[in-house]
């Protein structure tokens, strides 16, 4: 066990980052990550490492969202009454004072404990059960900001008892689903895609008439873009012919 204070708390977030090969768990209330750790985190999600940040108090800004786009195997959970800091993978833990935020390495002064599981198992065991109890009681968290798939605002769905009126076609598998273009996936394919989160990967089929759309086509289908170029220029005829 290894006593820390703030530049060293700093280098041991990043030494467990960059040294992890199964996994990495980060629980912080507040998240602002700068560049050193985002690509020390590519890095492990580019070697297939699972990344899992608890974080809580109040939502992501945007701008941090987007930091996170496109990794592939990152997980984030939210928990409202979250205060704790942990930072550890398969081998070593740091329970700290430090949120991963870099107002607190430039400006605080922090302290912590670094543990190897090899030096102190049964509390490195202690400390990985409850991070799992933490990340338990948090919920699942989507990168997606509602306002970011707004991009039919003239679209207005039909008054209409008629259900017909109101089926649309998820864009990935096809199947028939209520008609929202803010939410173009059947829930099977929803589940798969959140857990890459690219609102820009092409899918396969108009969300409102249901046609097979090819790479080729002026306006690919994509979690942002639903429609094909046809739905998206009548909206106010449903289904378009």
């Amino acid at each position: 066990m290894e006593f820390l204070t703030t530049k060293g708390i700093a280098a041991s977030i990043e030494k467990i980052i960059r040294t992890a090969r199964e996994h990495i768990v980060i629980i912080s209330p507040y998240i602002k990550v700068d560049k050193t750790y985002i690509e020390r985190l590519h890095e492990a999600d580019r070697n297939n490492i699972q990344i899992h940040i608890v974080f809580g108090k109040k939502d992501m800004a945007d701008f941090e969202k987007d930091k996170f786009q496109n990794f592939r195997n990152l997980y984030i959970y939210f928990l409202e009454n979250l205060h704790a800091k942990c930072y550890m993978n398969e081998n070593s833990a740091l329970i700290t004072s430090m949120n991963l935020y870099g107002y607190s390495e430039e400006n605080n002064r922090e302290m912590g404990l670094f543990i190897n599981r090899s030096d102190n198992y049964n509390l490195y065991d202690e400390i990985n059960r409850e991070c799992l109890s933490i990340k338990d009681s948090a919920d699942s968290y989507t990168l997606n900001n509602k306002d970011d798939f707004l991009y039919f605002p003239d679209i207005s769905f039909p008054n209409s008892n008629n259900s017909e009126e109101l089926e649309g076609h998820c864009i990935r598998c096809g199947t028939r689903i209520y008609l929202n273009p803010n939410y173009p996936l059947c829930d099977d394919c929803y589940h798969v895609w959140a857990q890459y989160n690219n609102p820009k990967f092409q899918e396969n089929y108009c969300h409102k008439c249901g046609r097979s759309i090819f790479w080729y086509e002026e306006q690919p289908i994509s979690y942002d873009h639903p429609l094909c170029s046809r739905c998206s220029q009548n909206t106010n005829n449903w289904p378009c012919e």
